[in-house]
């Protein structure tokens, strides 16, 4: 399978499990649930720091499996002796 074709799936798939564990961790430290998009008596702060963790941790991850599959990928070509 073409590794351009399968890097994007996996990312995606990378950023949903993160992203639904990271909910889950927030779940569990503030009282059992993730707060709504309707809720605004979340402080402003909790939001941001949350929003600003969950994009750095999906945008780490995301690089890690495109240099991952780029290398995997540069490794399964032939070699050509000249």
């Amino acid at each position: 399978m073409n590794p351009r074709l399968l890097t994007p799936v996996i990312s995606a798939g990378a950023a949903w499990a993160t992203r639904k564990s990271m909910n889950a961790m927030y779940a569990k430290r503030h009282e059992g649930q993730v707060p709504s998009r309707d809720q605004t008596d979340v402080p402003f702060r909790r939001v941001l720091i949350w929003s600003l963790s969950t994009a750095l941790v999906v945008a780490l991850i995301d690089v890690a499996i495109q240099q991952g599959i780029a290398r995997w990928a540069e490794n399964q070509q032939p070699q050509i002796d000249a």
